[in-house]
C-alpha cells in the first residue's frame, strides 16, 4: 500500500531526473534510479526491469562533450552553474549500485574547464594539497 501512496511522489521524480538529464536517460533507467535511490533494498524490483545489452557490461559511460550540440552544452553549463553538479550525482546513487544493479546510464561529459564533479568521480577521494 505505501507504494500505490507513493508512486505520484516517484513519477514526478522520475520526470524531473528524465528532464534535467537530458534525451539519453529513458524512462525504465529514471525508474531503475528513483527506486535505488529511495532504498538500496529495491535492487531486487531493479534487476527484475533491466535486460542485459549482448557485448556491453552494465554501469556507467560518460558521453563526449565535444559531440554535443551547442544549445545541450549551453543547457548543461547552466545546470551546472545553478546545481554545481551532475543530475545523477545530485540523485546519489553510487556507480557501484549500478553496476550490480545491471543498469546501463550515460553519465554527463563536463566542460573541458570545469572540475571533475560526476557521478563516476564522487566516490573517489580527492587528493589532498601538500605544503
Amino acid at each position: 500500500m505505501l507504494r500505490w501512496l507513493l508512486a505520484p511522489r516517484w513519477q514526478w521524480r522520475i520526470r524531473r531526473l528524465q528532464a534535467a538529464h537530458g534525451p539519453t536517460l529513458s524512462y525504465e533507467v529514471a525508474w531503475c534510479l528513483v527506486a535505488l535511490a529511495a532504498d538500496v533494498d529495491n535492487i531486487r524490483y531493479v534487476r527484475g526491469r533491466t535486460f542485459p545489452v549482448p557485448g556491453t557490461p552494465p554501469g556507467v559511460m560518460v558521453d563526449v562533450w565535444a559531440q554535443l550540440a551547442p544549445r545541450e552544452q549551453q543547457r548543461r553549463r547552466a545546470w551546472l552553474i545553478r546545481h554545481h553538479r551532475t543530475p545523477l550525482h545530485l540523485l546519489g546513487v553510487p556507480e557501484e549500485l549500478i553496476e550490480l544493479a545491471g543498469l546501463h546510464v550515460t553519465e554527463w561529459a563536463l566542460p573541458p574547464d570545469e572540475p571533475s564533479i560526476s557521478l563516476v568521480v564522487q566516490q573517489r577521494s580527492r587528493p589532498r594539497s601538500t605544503d
